[in-house]
């Protein structure tokens, strides 16, 4: 009987260290995915890197190991999805000096996550980015050539989807998204949004050549053959029936519409990343 006592405890240790290494894991090992896209809407070639959600981790001092991996993969232009800062966090360091370093490796084209947008010196953090380099887009679009050709890139701001902002028609968010969408008949287009909710409430049925998100941190917890447990207004966080959250981390495609969601690089929440690393996403376009 104290051996099979021995053993079972042993065995509850055991499993204890396995699920801390786990957590340690997934919160601090980079991990690269890559998307390959082939296209015939534009004749540039390009590696692309996304990242979001940093949340004002560090990887190493500076993120001179974060900033090491994305310089060693070598993208022609870096996109940042949003969250790169706390609301509960003034200190804007960290995130601006990230901008600052990205710009020395690639041209970056960013957008606003919720924690920028509606909890931040929204002005201010403006000034600090632009100053940093980066382009920050808020309902706006570019034309970005590349040596063998070029695509568009835009970001869409906060879009009124939730039942009580609907339909908001007039906006300068609806504005936007109608002439993104129209010009996409022309060129490849990439739309940077924060919040993949977008895309269920409304952009799936869209003509969206590529939308790029963050904001779920992939699901948070992860299991095997089941995916992400937790995503803002997703599955139970929604309270709407919907036990799991649907759109959490990778790539989602409707009839007419792409979507890739970055894990994120950082965490805001009290559960704990498990089985589930930070991401790096490289896109490799035709």
């Amino acid at each position: 009987m104290k051996i099979k006592r021995l053993t079972k405890a042993a065995l509850a240790v055991l499993f204890l260290v396995c699920m801390l290494c786990e957590i340690l894991f997934s919160a601090n090992f980079l991990n690269i995915s890559t998307l390959d896209i082939k296209t015939d809407k534009t004749k540039a070639s390009f590696r692309a890197v996304l990242v979001s959600d940093l949340h004002n981790k560090e990887y190493g001092e500076g993120n001179k190991k974060l900033l090491k991996k994305i310089n060693e993969l070598e993208p022609d232009i870096i996109f940042c999805v949003g969250d790169m800062l706390n609301k509960d966090d003034p200190n804007r360091d960290i995130a601006i000096n990230f901008y600052s370093e990205l710009t020395k490796i690639s041209t970056v084209y960013c957008c606003f996550g919720n924690h920028e947008d509606h909890y931040c010196d929204t002005d201010g953090l403006k000034h600090d980015m632009k100053k940093a380099g980066v382009r920050l887009l808020y309902n706006e679009m570019e034309k970005v050539d590349f040596q063998s050709g070029s695509i568009t890139v835009g970001s869409l701001g906060y879009y009124p989807y939730y039942e009580y902002d609907a339909p908001a028609y007039n906006s300068a968010a609806r504005r936007f998204l109608d002439s993104f969408i129209e010009q996409e008949n022309e060129n490849y287009s990439i739309l940077l949004v924060h919040e993949p909710e977008m895309f269920y409430w409304g952009l799936k049925e869209k003509k969206l050549d590529l939308m790029l998100c963050g904001h779920t941190h992939g699901g948070i917890v992860r299991l095997p053959f089941i995916g992400g447990l937790m995503a803002p207004n997703q599955g139970i966080l929604a309270h709407n029936g919907d036990i799991l959250p649907d759109y959490t981390k990778g790539y989602y495609s409707s009839e007419t519409a792409n979507l890739y969601i970055s894990g994120g690089l950082g965490n805001e929440f009290f559960v704990p990343r498990f089985y589930n690393p930070p991401e790096i996403c490289v896109i490799n376009v035709n």
